[in-house]
């Protein structure tokens, strides 16, 4: 099974879905409607899934998806990110290792396969995974069970494996730097994500859903705004449009005209205080914005600090109001925030950081 501009068997050719989302992937292109027939079926099984696309298509929400519209979805949803943990770790990481198993390892720790007992597993960025560990990998799989490093026994697992990557795994496989078998096992389905560059329409419905989600509705989304977002050709796809988005409404008029540069480029023009900015245009939160704005602009910050210090302050309030909220249950936060589960994750433990740190 494939999508995109891979080539699909006729049986797999499914009409376009009427829906403008499937889970919480959000889209009404036809590249997305074409999507979510094969979504929704692959959603049933627990048969293996590769995700493929550009980095910020969304892989990681569509696994999501797939998992909560599934009959394991009140079962752990797990990710194992391939790129996040050293070399010397992997292993243990995926497998778990018994206390004294090696140095450091002071306590007993499951691995990410028992963590996803029962539930879904997505194994991101598989493509960089190290040719020793695939091997490794592969018998998990095949065999449903794993064995601790330091271990004696084998412990049977009953997981659903889903693989996303950046990478053309078939490339990878034809230069010998992915395991074929392993490639095989997985591939049982594969969908390939567009990038937002190839959905006709939906950059304005992913701006407008984001403003809502960061500003809670109070000011509707600039019309001009919009249009400047649907000009621009988004190589960071749908996170790079959910950052800007976000930086809209934190700064408003404080992100200038170059706000759609690339990052390593871009500058903004700050206006002499808050109040001088039209009042459409001021970003809206739980306290008043303003006051953070004009303070940093008082303190004379060069400009990289400068935004940087209003962009901590969008982000411990952003997460903190949402836990609140959700009475402490960052998972129903995570889903009212729009992005995946582990990126919220990251969001609320680097503002703790800075809480501890301040």
């Amino acid at each position: 099974m494939s999508s995109g501009g891979r080539a699909k068997s006729p049986a797999m050719e499914l009409s376009l879905s009427p829906a403008t989302h499937f889970g919480r992937m959000l889209g009404a292109s036809v590249a997305m409607r074409r999507l979510y027939p094969l979504c929704e079926r692959l959603a049933m099984t627990n048969v293996p899934v590769i995700i493929e696309g550009e980095t910020g298509t969304g892989k990681e929400v569509l696994a999501e998806s797939l998992h909560d519209q599934g009959p394991r979805a009140r079962e752990p949803f797990t990710v194992f990110d391939c790129t996040a943990v050293p070399p010397n770790l992997v292993e243990a990481a995926l497998f778990g290792h018994e206390r004294g198993a090696f140095t450091g390892a002071t306590e007993l720790r499951q691995g990410v396969f028992e963590q996803a007992h029962g539930g879904t597993l997505l194994i991101d960025e598989i493509g960089d995974l190290e040719l020793e560990l695939q091997a490794k990998l592969l018998r998990a799989i095949e065999r449903s069970e794993v064995r601790r490093i330091g271990g004696k026994q084998w412990i049977r697992v009953d997981v659903r494996i889903i693989a996303a990557t950046r990478r053309h795994l078939d490339e990878e496989v034809a230069a010998s730097r992915f395991r074929d078998d392993l490639f095989y096992r997985l591939a049982v389905a594969r969908l390939e994500l567009p990038p937002l560059r190839h959905r006709l329409g939906d950059i304005g419905l992913l701006a407008s859903h984001f403003w809502n989600r960061l500003n809670g509705s109070k000011l509707p989304i600039a019309d001009d705004f919009v249009a400047q977002l649907e000009g621009y050709s988004w190589p960071g796809n749908v996170r790079e449009l959910q950052n800007t988005v976000a930086r809209r409404v934190v700064l408003g008029d404080l992100m200038g005209g170059e706000a759609l540069s690339p990052p390593s480029t871009r500058t903004l023009r700050p206006v002499a205080s808050a109040e001088s900015a039209p009042s459409s245009s001021r970003p809206t939160r739980p306290s008043d914005p303003g006051d953070v704005i004009a303070d940093v602009i008082a303190c004379g910050l060069p400009l990289p600090r400068a935004r940087e210090r209003v962009l901590e302050a969008f982000e411990r309030r952003y997460v903190k109001h949402l836990v609140e909220k959700h009475r402490g249950n960052v998972a129903r936060a995570a889903q009212a925030s729009g992005v995946a589960l582990r990126y919220f994750q990251v969001l609320r433990a680097r503002t703790k950081r800075r809480e501890e740190g301040s």
